[in-house]
C-alpha cells in the first residue's frame, strides 16, 4: 500500500473530519453520478465544465467539508474502505450508514501528498473500469 492509500485509509480510520480535510488539495473536484437522478439538491451552476465523468459537487476544500459536515450533522456517518489503488488513485467503497437511496463508489485521486479529484460512481465495476481494472 503506498503512502497515500496509508494516509487516506487512516484518515478515514480515525473518524476525524480534519484529519481528513487536510488531505484535500485547496482546489479539490468532486464530481458527482453522471445520471443524477437520485434527486439530491447539489448546487450545480449550470457551466461546462467538460467533464464526462459527471457534475462538479464541490470544487474547493471548504465545499467538500461543507458536505460531509452536513451528512454528519444529519445524524449520518459511513466506514470508507480502500478497495483498490492504481497509480496516485484510490477506490473506496463509502459505505454510509444509513444507506444512500442510490449505490455508490468513489475515487480519490492524489497529486503528490494532496486529493485534487473526488469522483462518485454507481458501482464498483464503473470504479474500477475507469482508473483501469
Amino acid at each position: 500500500m503506498s503512502s497515500n492509500a496509508e494516509s487516506l485509509t487512516a484518515a478515514f480510520d480515525s473518524r476525524d473530519l480534519g484529519r481528513l480535510v487536510d488531505l484535500l488539495d485547496e482546489r479539490v473536484i468532486w464530481r458527482g453520478l453522471v445520471d443524477d437522478s437520485h434527486g439530491d439538491d447539489h448546487d450545480q451552476d449550470g457551466d461546462d465544465h467538460d467533464h464526462d465523468d459527471g457534475p462538479p459537487i464541490c470544487t474547493d476544500r471548504d465545499q467538500v467539508r461543507g458536505v460531509f459536515e452536513r451528512f454528519l450533522d444529519g445524524g449520518a456517518t459511513g466506514h470508507h474502505i480502500v478497495l483498490d489503488e492504481v497509480g496516485d488513485t484510490m477506490v473506496v467503497d463509502p459505505r454510509p450508514e444509513p444507506l444512500l437511496p442510490f449505490p455508490l463508489h468513489q475515487s480519490f485521486t492524489f497529486r503528490g501528498d494532496r486529493v485534487v479529484l473526488i469522483q462518485d460512481y454507481p458501482d464498483l465495476a464503473s470504479a474500477l473500469a475507469d482508473v483501469g481494472r
